[in-house]
């Protein structure tokens, strides 16, 4: 039986979606971003399992307007009863455009005429299609690579969410990228979008706490990792980064905002890796770190 879902609408500005969008992540099962070429605003979608505290959100989404010097945003509130909310989602999901990969949604296969370097990624709670600054800048940074590199034998995406980077390695690369997560459900989804993408022979998809797992440790060292994820765990995992990184090997890491990126280089420096290219993306930074060769 397909559950009973409520939708909440918000229009705003390209400025605010970020913080609006990290706000409601921590309580939606799926947030969808629609954005139009040239122009200023955003839509954001917010899908609930429950009715949500409409007052509670006005209030929340108003004081972190307020902060950013902008008006309180409109919020919509729709009940879709029997419907197949990922269905709903993934018709929204239009082909984007990122550095060489297309990212699509299930509803648009047929509207994307180059599947070489096309991701199918199903619309789901899982993290990664794209439309975030953090995995477009990911992509980005990798293409930036990919360019001017060897292509990497061994890959791997720590805290894989919809696993899009481990498969946008695979495509390019056609080397073996090792995709692991704490969170179950994200694992099951990385795991269905490497099938509907052929790519079963090529990524493999597991559970891990962050380094420790048999998965994690059986394939190591590797040529490049990534890991796009939270500020704090990134400087946590410093050492484990290295030391699971071959010499002159490769890291990108995000899900930085911009003030946070000088916290995770100076660790990764304390470890002997040196930044070779930061990029900045609506106020989120992504970082490409090398391993020296002799260290």
């Amino acid at each position: 039986m397909i559950p009973r879902l409520w939708m909440i609408s918000i229009s705003t500005t390209k400025v605010l979606t970020d913080t609006f969008v990290e706000y409601l992540e921590r309580s939606a099962l799926a947030v969808s971003i629609l954005t139009q070429p040239r122009q200023e605003g955003s839509q954001i979608e917010a899908f609930y399992d429950h009715e949500p505290g409409l007052t509670t959100l006005h209030s929340s989404l108003s004081i972190l307007a307020i902060m950013k010097g902008a008006k309180p945003p409109k919020i919509f509130i729709q009940k879709l009863d029997n419907q197949n909310w990922l269905k709903k989602v993934a018709a929204d999901f239009p082909p984007i455009r990122i550095a060489r990969w297309t990212v699509h949604g299930a509803a648009h296969r047929r509207a994307v005429p180059q599947r070489r370097f096309a991701l199918q990624i199903d619309a789901t709670n899982a993290f990664g299609t794209g439309e975030h600054p953090t995995t477009r800048g990911c992509l980005e940074m990798l293409d930036w690579l990919l360019k001017r590199v060897e292509p990497p034998l061994r890959m791997l995406d720590m805290g894989c969410g919809s696993g899009i980077l481990a498969m946008a390695y695979a495509q390019v690369c056609r080397g073996r990228a090792t995709a692991v997560d704490l969170d179950t459900d994200s694992i099951q989804i990385a795991k269905n979008n490497v099938r509907l993408n052929g790519l079963q022979n090529h990524v493999s998809v597991g559970r891990s706490y962050g380094y420790s797992s048999l998965l994690v440790q059986r394939n190591a060292p590797y040529d490049i990792i990534m890991a796009n994820i939270f500020a704090r765990p990134l400087s946590e995992m410093a050492k484990d980064l290295k030391d699971n990184l071959r010499p002159g090997g490769l890291a990108i890491l995000s899900g930085l905002l911009n003030q946070q990126a000088n916290m995770v280089l100076a660790a990764h420096r304390l470890k002997g890796l040196y930044l070779v290219k930061h990029l900045k993306l609506n106020g989120w930074s992504v970082l490409a770190l090398k391993r020296p060769t002799k260290a």
